[in-house]
């Protein structure tokens, strides 16, 4: 019985952070904050990050 070695496929990472964040934003008003931190993001002053799960994945074989 002749077997055939199927292509090997590499593992890669799944990585799930939780992270917190405090962000500054100068605006005239809330609506326009609320855009601009939507839009372009604001002025980061605390970042909290927590890992919560690392997962091995594996790539799928393209079809021949």
């Amino acid at each position: 019985m002749s077997v055939t070695k199927i292509k090997e496929t590499k593992p890669t990472q799944c990585f799930t952070y939780e992270v917190i964040m405090m962000v500054h934003i100068i605006a005239d008003d809330e609506t326009t904050a609320k855009a601009q931190l939507d839009d372009k993001g604001g002025i980061v002053t605390k970042r909290d990050v927590k890992l919560l799960n690392a997962a091995t994945l594996y790539g799928e074989q393209e079809k021949e």
